[in-house]
């Protein structure tokens, strides 16, 4: 049994299930946040999303189904496992997909901050979807046994509160690519090939047609590096005071290549 901190709600886990106990409201959004997705992920063969067992509003219960032998991506990058860039460039194109046929009841369509919502006027498709919210490299696996990649948590990122169902596309784009940066663990920075995996997660987003994506990432590149910095100050404060330094020493090289990649990349 865990708490999570940030989003201040119990997780047990059984061998078969995941029970979260927390706000009924919240937990019914992500209830049907996660249907839906599994209904597209078998739909369209590039993802799985573990089942909802049992929902209850009353108790503020959410039963999800457990698999057993999940690997996350960030696993993958760590053990330099030979599968990772295939796997990278199908969460690209299982986001893409998810942005194209996510469409939720308005009841639970809550936008996320202002700045991260698009004005829509430069034409192509919307740019304002509705999002997974935590798209993040531990939060999108493998499944050995079925060799199936596995996205979970449709619940959204504490970092913007826990409420948004809707915003930017752009949001689960740069927070995925985020994640890959800060991702390296200890010494390992020196050689993490975070701007590869980033490369080949966005060409596999942009193979569903969204071809303007090199001038939108530098539109949100202050944005999502502010949220950067935000997220690297509060995993460093979770550390001891020798294991915070090393930590933020680590990042600050990660975040400089971090903003290099998104100013200059080009599709």
């Amino acid at each position: 049994m865990t708490v999570d901190v940030q989003r201040k709600s119990l997780i047990e886990f059984s061998t078969d299930s995941v029970r979260k106990v927390g706000d009924a409201s919240l937990l019914a959004v992500e209830a049907t946040k996660t249907a839906r997705a599994g209904e597209i992920g078998i739909e369209s063969g590039l993802f799985y999303v573990p089942r909802v067992l049992d929902f209850d509003q009353d108790r503020g219960v959410l039963e999800l189904e457990r698999l057993n032998g999940l690997v996350t991506l960030l696993q993958l990058a760590i053990d330099k496992d030979a599968r990772l860039l295939e796997l990278t460039d199908r969460a690209g194109r299982a986001l893409a997909v998810i942005h194209e046929q996510l469409v939720l009841p308005e009841k639970i369509k809550c936008p996320l901050p202002p700045e991260w919502m698009a004005s829509n006027f430069n034409g192509g498709p919307d740019q304002n979807v509705f999002i997974h919210g935590d798209f993040a490299s531990v939060n999108v696996c493998l499944h050995e046994a079925s060799g199936r990649l596995v996205i979970l948590d449709w619940s959204a990122a504490p970092i913007v509160g826990r409420n948004p169902t809707f915003g930017s596309r752009y949001f689960d784009i740069l927070w995925f690519v985020a994640c890959l940066f800060r991702g390296a663990p200890g010494m390992r920075f020196l050689r993490w090939n975070a701007e590869g995996m980033a490369d080949v997660f966005l060409k596999g987003y942009a193979k569903y047609g969204l071809n303007d994506i090199s001038s939108e990432l530098k539109k949100y590149l202050p944005k999502i590096c502010r949220l950067q910095r935000q997220k690297i100050w509060f995993l460093a404060g979770r550390k001891s005071p020798c294991k915070a330094v090393a930590y933020l020493c680590s990042q600050v090289f990660l975040y400089t290549h971090f903003r290099k990649f998104l100013r200059n990349y080009k599709l």
